[in-house]
């Protein structure tokens, strides 16, 4: 087949896939366009999340009448010039952004210029202009309208998620940029509903108070600098996290980004203060040289190259973990009760010397769901009732803590095919002896099978008080209302109250206390994540997980671990099909040490 040279109309929808994958791209896209141009006030608009409406409308400097049709060139901009490629200071550069849209869409743009007299608009659809510049009116600003996106790409339209989950991407993409932006004032509109609004503010603290009403209570100012990098920024303190890294905002000049050394650097500072099943709440921004960060990796521009990535992630983990130090160190009055999560007391009282040993201060209490779970699940055992004895710790202080066996109570290993337990590692491995077996069991693994077993047989408890909570996104909203019956039949009976608030009338008898607010925003974000990907049992499974999550990982008593080896013995397997032990035979690990 011969080789031919492709038109540019061609060219143009090709390379707007690179830039414009969905709606929120769009937003993206424009938005950062209306920020470079020094706006104070932006106004986005959508329809149908996105596909069939999307209007951005600025204060900013404008566009010249002359400019107008340079502006829908490709590598057309105003932003960047030979001299500035390798300090690069704009959002947007690349002068892609207008051509890529213009290219799948039905695109109209009016702008007044600063000092102009008069505001001017231009139309493109599909790539091609269809009307000459002509006047408008319009005060100093710019508007752009973008109708029937990817209409010229049709093929595109069948990859798109469901409206709200469409809209739900637009709402993460305008929030991250203003968080930074506090200055500005921003504004989001879906048909007729407000979705967001925010009004200029004087400092980032000020701004994310504005979006999160946890903020002002729950967060602490991070600062490190060195070698003219500076992390500046706010994160949550510990007892405050979630079940996904959502709640992880990250911007480097300015610039919103994913990046996982970041997000790594950011859980290895919290390692030794939440359940490493667990994410902070963290808004962070670093101020990098130009000449040490490559913001031209990517067309989308959401990822970025440092130049010392090692000294990057240690500037991250450093001034969080002084941060978290010097907070709780200074014997911050009730932070022991917050680090508790949702235990009624604490196993021994701890002083202010012992408060620096961050690892035995923060360690994780007995929870209230698993002593739930150990009554709902436990029969009677009339040999264990019968040897009260079999455990037993000792008075003096080199004993204490200790376990002491008596010798005839060895024997008994044989009684239960999982043997009886010796000790936790890690808080979450219960290592058990089975005669000559040495069993080895995934405590996390071991919950979610337990949980998902009372699950199918449920019992629910009225609460006294209902329990407003708040779903703070519209796609989350939606799950609700989807899956409100599957969530009344594993126990939680719950009420629509408003477009952003549930009410929960009844829980799951098993869980007992235990934090109804946090626990059901983060089954909520889960059905998020899994949108329409599972079926309906694989849903329900990765919700007993989350509940699971709940009550696993902490130090446990030789008691609670042999009650759930006698529970495991029944269940073997986890919801996922994970499994909830392995066994090793003596003679296996003797092969390990070369004894025979």
């Amino acid at each position: 087949m011969a080789i031919i040279l492709l038109d540019t109309k061609t060219i143009n929808r090709i390379a707007a896939g690179e830039v414009i994958e969905r709606p929120a791209s769009v937003v993206k896209e424009l938005v950062e366009n209306a920020i470079d141009a020094g706006s104070s006030e932006i106004e986005i608009k959508i329809e149908s999340g996105g596909r069939n409406l999307i209007t951005v409308t600025d204060d900013g400097n404008g566009i010249e009448k002359d400019d107008l049709e340079l502006a829908f060139m490709r590598h057309a901009t105003s932003k960047l010039s030979d001299s500035e490629l390798i300090e690069i200071k704009h959002l947007g550069f690349r002068g892609e952004a207008l051509p890529s849209i213009a290219a799948v869409s039905r695109m109209k743009l009016s702008s007044k210029a600063s000092g102009a007299k008069e505001a001017w608009s231009i139309r493109y659809e599909g790539g091609e202009k269809i009307r000459e510049i002509t006047p408008c009116s319009l005060l100093q600003g710019t508007y752009i309208e973008v109708r029937d996106l990817f209409f010229a790409t049709p093929n595109r339209l069948k990859f798109l998620k469901t409206e709200r989950a469409e809209t739900q991407s637009i709402v993460d993409i305008v929030n991250n940029l203003a968080m930074i932006n506090y200055s500005i004032g921003f504004t989001l509109t879906s048909g007729n509903k407000k979705l967001l609004k925010y009004v200029k503010q004087t400092s980032l603290f000020n701004r994310l108070c504005e979006i999160e009403e946890e903020f002002q209570s729950n967060s602490l100012e991070v600062k490190e600098e060195e070698e003219g990098i500076k992390l500046k920024g706010h994160i949550f303190k510990p007892n405050v996290n979630r079940g996904n890294s959502t709640q992880i905002y990250t911007f480097v000049n300015g610039r919103p980004i994913k990046d996982n050394l970041l997000v790594g650097a950011i859980r290895y500072a919290y390692h030794d203060f939440i359940p490493n099943n667990r994410y902070p709440f963290a808004v962070l921004h670093l101020e990098v040289p130009y000449d040490q960060v490559d913001v031209n990796v990517h067309p989308n521009k959401s990822e970025v190259r440092f130049q010392n990535k090692r000294l990057i992630y240690e500037i991250v983990r450093r001034g969080i973990i002084k941060t978290l130090s010097t907070r709780f160190a200074a014997g911050d009055q009730g932070i022991e009760e917050e680090l508790i999560f949702n235990d009624s007391k604490s196993q021994e009282q701890v002083d202010s010397q012992e408060k620096k040993d961050q690892k035995e201060f923060y360690e994780k209490r007995p929870s209230l769901l698993e002593n739930r779970l150990m009554k709902e699940f436990n029969a009677p055992d009339e040999r264990r009732q019968s040897l009260p004895e079999t455990f037993k710790y000792g008075e003096s202080p080199a004993q204490k803590g200790t376990m002491v066996l008596e010798r005839k109570q060895i024997d008994l290993v044989e009684d239960h095919p999982l043997g009886y337990a010796r000790c936790q590692v890690h808080n979450t491995y219960i290592i058990a002896e089975a005669g000559d077996r040495l069993i080895i069991v995934d405590q996390h693994a071991a919950y979610e099978r337990l949980i998902y077993e009372c699950l199918t047989s449920i019992k629910r408890q009225k609460l006294l008080i209902p329990e407003i909570v708040e779903i703070k996104n519209q796609a989350g909203m939606e799950m609700v209302k989807t899956y409100k019956d599957k969530l009344f039949e594993m126990g939680f009976g719950i009420e629509i109250e408003s477009e952003d608030k549930i009410m929960v009338k009844e829980i799951p008898s098993i869980l007992g206390t235990i934090d109804i607010k946090e626990m059901l925003v983060d089954i909520v974000d889960k059905l998020t994540e899994m949108e329409d990907t599972l079926s309906i049992e694989d849903k329900v499974n990765k919700i007993s997980a989350t509940i699971a999550c709940h009550g696993a990982g902490r130090k446990m008593k030789l008691e609670e671990m042999n009650e759930i080896l006698r529970q495991i013995e029944k269940t073997p397997y986890s919801g996922h099909e994970r499994p909830t032990y392995i066994e090793m035979k003596l003679s296996d690990i003797e092969k390990l040490f070369e004894r025979r």
